[in-house]
């Protein structure tokens, strides 16, 4: 019988350094305590080539330091300011422009292209699965995340705010809405049911 490894998930360090830009578009005092919470792994994610992955321990800190700091609301919005302009993300942006050329920008594309997209920026995180439940409604469900880092929570409120920026990306910010379930910290698992 086979062992499986337990390999950590990383990140590329571009998708970092987009929440970074994210974080300096918050007041002063705001961005100055993150960047404190954050110690030198502020100046290695500035530091790291884009293209690189930046190991679970680095891009952990960012995020918690983010949400310590915040709050779950506050970061919810800072991550959906993240994906309204995921268009603009060179890791994303020729994929969805093709994705948005083939079928045409709407709620649905950017939402089915999800976990696509997200293989360019994240790896060894688990699985996401796209599901249309109805015209106004898709479930995103992640599976397997590794605990090492689901575990504190905060993947949940990223992604919750990241979901809610595609919508708003796709034109229904004024209607969109994100409800999770199926939370499990310890499995990794969540699904995230969007609205519009």
């Amino acid at each position: 019988m086979c062992e499986t490894l337990d390999v950590p998930p990383a990140t590329r360090a571009r998708f970092a350094q987009s929440i970074m830009v994210e974080v300096m578009r918050l007041h002063p005092s705001q961005r100055e305590e993150i960047r404190k919470r954050c110690g030198m792994v502020w100046q290695k994610i500035e530091e790291t080539p884009p293209v690189a992955w930046l190991d679970e321990t680095t891009y952990n800190t960012l995020t918690d330091s983010i949400r310590a700091q915040l709050g779950n609301e506050q970061t919810i919005r800072l991550y959906r300011g993240l994906g309204r302009r995921i268009l603009e993300n060179p890791n994303f942006q020729s994929f969805i422009e093709s994705v948005i050329r083939l079928f045409g920008l709407s709620p649905h594309t950017l939402l089915k292209a999800a976990p696509r997209g997200r293989e360019a920026v994240v790896r060894d995180s688990g699985t996401l699965t796209y599901e249309q439940v109805t015209p106004y409604c898709a479930k995103l469900h992640l599976r397997n995340f590794p605990a090492s880092t689901f575990k504190s929570g905060t993947t949940v409120v990223l992604l919750s705010g990241t979901f809610l920026g595609l919508l708003d990306a796709a034109g229904v910010s004024k209607t969109a809405r994100v409800e999770t379930t199926g939370v499990d910290l310890l499995a990794g698992n969540a699904t995230f049911v969007l609205s519009w």
